[in-house]
């Protein structure tokens, strides 16, 4: 029994590993989750010193067409990382940075057309200079492993809060609370506050019909929709849940790992 009992647990280390994801000093494979503008605290981190699973976010965005001299931007002194993306449509595309990448070179060297990104790990104020002979798209991410702090949207007072919750453990620890409110214009927006779970990427927030998962397998065999992927996995952080989703059908909350099946955490919806 005692052989089993340890090899279950074996087998529950390896599959959460799976949700995993890691970064290099220049050229990272960037975790799944996808880039978006959010606020965060720059410089901080949560009051235990725990990181969050590294994400994506975007600075800024760029257009246009031939040389380009952009103005500067901020990339977080915390930052483990920056990155470029670009599309470029023909000829040649090539970007420089002010101050220059640790590596020798440019940022990006490309023969268009061509979909790609490069990366720097110099943080602080930057500015990049484009050499280009047709059309392109630059977007500037950073990575970070900061706590995020998105703020109260208008109208999110508690009078509005028609629904809400605490985070409990499934399989990997939860913390904080869920509230859904429902604002003037008929907007509903899922806010998690004070949250926290485990340090993996490939995290996804899912609308479930089941009143209080208790296992992976009660989460996932219940009717649910996938609403989108984590932003973070801690911090405050808004979601706006899409008008085809009735509100009597969104009974819990449940924080999903995708390549290994597992529920980390979920919060139980009451009024």
């Amino acid at each position: 029994m005692r052989r089993r009992t340890i090899f279950a647990a074996l087998l529950l280390a390896t599959t959460l590993g799976a949700c995993g994801g890691g970064a290099g000093d220049t050229k990272a494979a960037p975790p799944t989750t996808a880039a978006t503008t959010v606020t965060t605290l720059a410089g901080t981190t949560s009051p235990t010193g725990v990181k969050a699973a590294a994400r994506w976010e975007t600075v800024t965005t760029f257009t246009g067409s031939g040389a380009f001299q952009s103005p500067e931007f901020a990339i977080q002194p915390n930052a483990i990382q920056w990155r470029v993306r670009f599309t470029c449509a023909t000829g040649s595309f090539r970007v420089t940075s002010t101050p220059a990448p640790r590596r020798p070179g440019p940022v990006v060297d490309a023969t268009c057309p061509k979909d790609d990104a490069g990366y720097s790990i110099v943080t602080g104020p930057v500015r990049i200079a484009i050499e280009a002979t047709g059309t392109w798209k630059a977007i500037i991410d950073q990575q970070v492993d900061t706590p995020l702090d998105e703020p109260l949207l208008a109208g999110m007072t508690p009078d509005k809060v028609i629904l809400s919750g605490s985070f409990y453990k499934v399989e990997v620890r939860g913390e904080g609370t869920a509230k859904l409110y429902k604002l003037a214009d008929g907007r509903r927006i899922l806010r998690f506050e004070g949250f926290a779970t485990g340090e993996n990427t490939d995290l996804f927030v899912w609308l479930s019909e089941l009143a209080k998962p208790a296992t992976s397998a009660d989460a996932v065999k219940s009717p649910h929709i996938e609403l989108t992927n984590l932003k973070s996995t801690l911090g405050t952080q808004n979601y706006e849940i899409p008008a085809s989703v009735p509100t009597e059908k969104i009974r819990s909350i449940v924080v999903w790992c995708q390549p290994a099946s597992v529920a980390y955490a979920a919060a139980a919806l009451s009024a």
